[in-house]
């Protein structure tokens, strides 16, 4: 008896990948939280968006190189032009990081629920409740 559908097998592997993925980007932040150094910056220009799911953030200049540093908009209507901005630089990737005080882990534990709810063998089940059904069907008749 078949247990799983191709579309549930489709479905485990992409929560797998984002599980997996999740779990990388949080380990990667950590360390990279770890072991950059922090520095404070100056502000050259903000972009805060409430509303949209374009990035909000502000831009801080290094030398002659100009960096983005991605922050929520809560965060990024603190900081307007010309004021200082604490970042962390992580040397391997080039870039800084705004840190947070608690890193937003809700997505690691969500695609990790829906994950388990879709390894459940929910072909089996649906199979076995429907011949279930037929067979009180036939005793009642």
């Amino acid at each position: 008896m078949k247990i799983y559908s191709k579309n549930q097998i489709f479905i485990i592997g992409f929560l797998f990948t984002g599980f997996l993925y999740s779990i990388y980007s949080f380990i990667k932040y950590k360390n990279a939280i770890e072991k950059g150094v922090q520095v404070e910056k100056q502000v050259i220009s903000q972009s805060c968006r409430p509303y949209t799911r374009l990035a909000s953030g502000v831009m801080i200049n290094v030398g002659n190189k100009a960096y983005h540093v991605k922050l929520d908009y809560g965060n990024c209507i603190k900081y307007p032009v010309n004021s200082k901005i604490k970042v962390v630089y992580d040397k391997e990737r080039d870039t800084f990081i705004f840190p947070v005080k608690v890193y937003n882990t809700g997505r690691i534990y969500f695609l990790g629920i829906l994950l388990l709810i879709s390894t459940l063998p929910w072909l089996y089940f649906i199979k076995k409740k429907s011949l279930c059904q037929r067979k009180h069907h036939k005793n009642s008749q």
